[in-house]
């Protein structure tokens, strides 16, 4: 998942120790996670996010230099939540077709993001920080390469296709989720057809 734009504040937060702090921290991303899903990215200041929250304005400064260090945590802990929930779709699958392993994948991330309308908006929407980018990166470096590996695993491709063109999968994928989730909340279905239809038949050239 590559952002079109990005921030170019660094992720400097602290992390909370105690567990009091920790509560007031996540009643902070709750509350900026609903603001952005209600009223997109503009609706989600400092101020209104502190106020939904329940917390005094020192307190979320306490934590987070401004909004935008709250949209990365927002994306960081959504990104993770989002890879546990594909890593078990991943162990579940027991097909042996290619195209409906591409399909599983695009469907995992279709369904989390219409439950976190709020990680698309500022996903797709650019509101992540370069560190944040390059974490996501990682991420989709990983899932490439899982992918692939599963692919072999099941015969479905040769063992010697590159890697790289599973990193360029992904790259393509994410686009086409860019495209499918334009409105989180209603996904372009015939968006995400044509999207699997495209992604296996290129993953197909490496086929035994």
């Amino acid at each position: 998942m590559l952002a079109a734009a990005m921030t170019s504040s660094p992720t400097t937060r602290r992390t909370p120790a105690q567990e009091r702090s920790r509560r007031t921290v996540r009643r902070i991303l709750d509350a900026a996670e609903a603001l952005v899903a209600e009223g997109g990215v503009e609706a989600a200041t400092t101020r209104s996010i502190a106020e939904r929250a329940g917390v005094a304005a020192p307190s979320l400064y306490r934590f987070f230099a401004d909004r935008d260090e709250v949209f990365d945590a927002l994306v960081q802990q959504g990104v993770a939540d989002l890879d546990e929930a594909v890593r078990a779709g991943e162990a579940a699958w027991d097909g042996n077709d290619l195209g409906e392993l591409l399909r599983l994948e695009l469907d995992l991330h279709v369904a989390y993001y219409e439950r976190h309308p709020s990680l698309a908006a500022l996903w797709f929407g650019g509101r992540a920080s370069a560190p944040v980018v390059a974490t996501v990166r990682r991420r989709n470096h990983e899932l490439a390469m899982r992918v692939r590996e599963i692919l072999i695993g099941r015969g479905l491709v040769r063992a010697d296709t590159p890697r790289e063109v599973f990193d360029f999968v992904t790259e393509l994928g994410d686009r086409v989720l860019e495209v499918v989730l334009r409105d989180p909340r209603a996904p372009d279905r015939r968006a995400l057809e044509y999207g699997v239809v495209a992604l296996t038949g290129l993953v197909e050239r490496w086929a035994p």
